[in-house]
């Protein structure tokens, strides 16, 4: 991520723009496996800020996000398993726009839940059956009837549109002023779609649902604003808002009501404070309403990261250390084993006082 914003801050000095890029991680901040997001420098987990006269491409955005659903009760699991293998071969649409399958890719799912324990006040009113929803789409990344393209690598449209620097630390492509303003409603405008389309799916997967929430965690939130795998929520409506903690198929997921931005006591406690008013950002630390979206990826045989060897372009080599002291040697990401993390989110979130868990909700089966 150093790399990331060291790339951002060096275009926007040299488009005449303040070089303010920040990322504020969250609970979960782990690496991205997506290769090309990878290898130009961004990580996963946070919150990145940039010039609101900037549109950063290379980061990627997908609209990915999480619908939470009550159910009246519970679903039958075949039946549900049914309906998705009708729903995957169906010729679907939304909007005009042919819709393909993606419940079943990377670490998309949908999952049905049973109430296991309310562990707040707050939490009595929950339901006791919920449906889970994760999904982007990859409807809007090649073209778009709104707009050029998601995605720089798919996009020929967004490639031509784009402004390519080369920087110290690699390459970046960007697009400022009105271009920049035109992807911002762009991306706002496939968020929306996308939150629809799990709405449409949830349909066609269970039938009758009553959202609870249906919240963006990978796109823009506002000019300048990218949620890299994190949810962002107003800080005037966070008593009303409940977003989801999901941790793995084999772990619980958790209701949270968040708590506006980071406290002077968790900004004490994670030892921030000196560096934040160093660098003059104290201000964007205590605003940044944030919390995970998952546990995020987790690496159990590695201990620590050794150093990074800069190969020219957007070549990296990283120098790990495993658990038994051997050097691991890799410029892939996706080389490395992974796993997810657990319950250390939930009681970092507990411990920074970020948001109350509300219930815990035991995973009855995944549909993927």
């Amino acid at each position: 991520m150093a790399h990331g914003l060291a790339k951002i801050q060096h275009v926007e000095a040299l488009l005449g723009l303040e070089p303010v890029a920040l990322f504020v991680g969250a609970p979960d901040l782990t690496v991205t496996r997506n290769a090309a997001r990878f290898r130009q420098g961004f990580g996963y987990g946070g919150q990145l800020h940039w010039h609101p006269e900037l549109a950063v491409l290379d980061a990627k955005p997908n609209g990915c996000g999480m619908l939470i659903a009550a159910l009246s009760g519970p679903p039958d699991e075949r039946q549900v398993r049914e309906a998705a293998r009708a729903a995957r071969e169906a010729a679907l649409e939304l909007d005009g726009v042919p819709l393909r399958y993606d419940l079943g890719e990377s670490n998309h799912f949908v999952d049905v839940c049973e109430l296991e324990q309310v562990l707040d006040e707050g939490g009595r009113e929950l339901p006791r059956h919920l449906l889970v929803v994760h999904s982007s789409g990859h409807e809007h990344r090649p073209g778009s009837p709104f707009g050029p393209g998601l995605y720089l690598d798919e996009s020929e449209e967004l490639r031509r549109r784009a402004r390519r620097f080369e920087t110290p630390w690699g390459s970046l492509s960007v697009l400022s002023g009105e271009e920049a303003r035109g992807f911002h409603a762009f991306c706002v405008r496939v968020q929306e779609f996308n939150a629809r389309r799990r709405e449409l799916y949830a349909r066609a997967l269970v039938g009758e649902h009553t959202p609870i929430c249906n919240a963006t965690h990978q796109g823009l939130r506002a000019p300048g604003v990218f949620q890299l795998g994190a949810y962002g929520f107003a800080r005037d409506e966070a008593d009303r808002t409940i977003l989801p903690l999901t941790l793995g198929p084999d772990q619980p997921v958790y209701l949270l009501r968040p708590r506006p931005g980071f406290s002077d006591a968790a900004i004490a406690k994670l030892g921030w404070r000196e560096r934040a008013e160093r660098e003059g950002v104290l201000a964007e630390l205590r605003a940044a309403d944030l919390l995970p979206h998952g546990g995020g990826y987790a690496f159990p045989a590695l201990a620590r990261l050794r150093g990074v060897e800069a190969l020219g372009g957007d070549r990296r080599r990283f120098s790990l250390e495993d658990r038994e002291g051997n050097a691991v040697t890799v410029e892939e990401i996706r080389e490395l084993p992974f796993s997810f993390r657990g319950p250390e989110v939930l009681a970092r979130l507990r411990e920074l006082e970020l948001a109350i868990p509300l219930a815990r909700y035991r995973i009855r089966f995944v549909v993927r």
